[in-house]
């Protein structure tokens, strides 16, 4: 960088400062108009609404980019209502379009927090809050897509700095500068987030990784249909939706995930039916890689009721909880000095409504659990 772009950039300053400005304010606008937006939603699948899941599902889909031409075009400069003339600006549009991902998003994550106040997890729902921060800080940086149809924002504001100083050779250096607004703002935010994930996940309470302590040597599948915690109102004696073993292999992964899929398709939402087969697919793949289960294959069994889904994976090899046994990241740490391992199964953790392991007769057992929409513990979906 040259002294004369670096002291164009000082006196250009406060142009692009006010241009930031606009990112944020259209990042404010987006996330107000997606926010209740994606709660309504929510409520409307946690009872059990059909159109509220096909409309959080379509919510994901459009790409933002697209929505912002369409409704650039698309909606008018300004709305009559009687003697009223309401401008619709450009930055408007851009909130609007921005909103519809926004709307999905808080769709499936207000329905978690939803369902851990149900269950009275309070600690648990919170984790919402900085989910939804996150996401804020995500819509901050996409929010310069709104420069495509002439909102004065950081970029529009930078082509404009670009084409006044006259230098090609200043491009790269304007484009960090901007880069560098972006980046003041939103690591401060981000590490203060990644703060109160860990004061959350210390005070949080969650079941998941109950270890199922019977009394009595009772088989595998009676204690994890019995159990108290995790599990309860699973009937032992159902028929399973699904039932089937696969050799230990790497080949089984992929297969056992899309069956699960298959099975739950109808039963879970899509949000709910793709952490659960995330989930199934890491426990799965450590079974493959870690297990040692001395030519055992494993046994997968998918059932439902009203109110739940239940996937069971059954294998041999070492007696392994991996959701109490495998080691715990250091999500504090900076990620060149976090040890390799234990964050998969952290995700599984997060992701699984309930979960069980027990070990009983040389067999390992695990039950993964999702709630179905309009359910929370102990309760049937509507």
């Amino acid at each position: 960088m040259t002294r004369d772009t670096f002291a164009a950039l000082l006196a250009w300053t406060p142009f692009l400062a006010g241009g930031f400005l606009w990112n944020i304010v259209i990042s404010l606008a987006t996330m107000a108009i997606g926010t209740p937006a994606g709660y309504l939603l929510a409520r409307g699948r946690l009872n059990g609404s059909r159109v509220a899941g096909f409309l959080t599902a379509a919510a994901r889909v459009p790409p933002t980019f697209v929505l912002i031409y369409y409704l650039a075009y698309l909606l008018p400069p300004e709305i009559v209502l009687g003697p009223l003339a309401l401008p619709l600006p450009g930055w408007v549009k851009a909130s609007l379009a921005l909103a519809v991902a926004v709307t999905g998003f808080v769709s499936d994550n207000a329905l978690q927090a939803l369902r851990h106040l149900k269950r009275g997890e309070r600690v648990e729902a919170l984790y919402f809050v900085p989910a939804w921060t996150t996401y804020f800080l995500i819509i901050v940086m996409a929010s310069s897509t709104a420069s495509v149809i002439g909102v004065p924002e950081i970029v529009q504001r930078a082509n404009t700095v670009i084409a006044a100083i006259g230098d090609s050779g200043a491009i790269l250096a304007v484009y960090l500068y901007v880069m560098a607004f972006f980046l003041v703002f939103c690591w401060p935010l981000a590490r203060l987030l990644g703060y109160a994930r860990v004061r959350l996940g210390r005070r949080a309470g969650s079941e998941v990784g109950v270890r199922v302590s019977p009394e009595s040597p009772a088989g595998t599948e009676a204690v994890l249909a019995t159990s108290s915690r995790g599990d309860a109102g699973v009937d032992p004696d159902a028929t399973p939706d699904d039932s089937f073993e696969l050799p230990v292999a790497p080949a089984s992964v992929a297969a056992i995930q899309s069956r699960v899929e298959t099975v739950c398709g109808e039963r879970l939402d899509p949000a709910a039916l793709f952490r659960l087969s995330l989930a199934v697919e890491e426990l799965v793949t450590n079974v493959v890689k870690y297990g040692h289960a001395g030519g055992e294959p494993i046994r997968v069994a998918v059932r439902h009721d009203d109110s739940r889904v239940t996937v069971d994976l059954a294998y041999g090899g070492p007696q392994f909880d991996p959701f109490r046994d495998a080691p715990k990241p250091d999500l504090t740490a900076d990620i060149d000095e976090r040890h390799i391992g234990g964050l998969g199964i952290h995700l599984v953790a997060n992701m699984i409504d309930e979960a069980v392991y027990h070990h009983s007769g040389g067999t390992n057992a695990i039950r993964l659990v999702m709630l179905r929409p309009g359910a929370h513990a102990g309760a049937t979906a509507s």
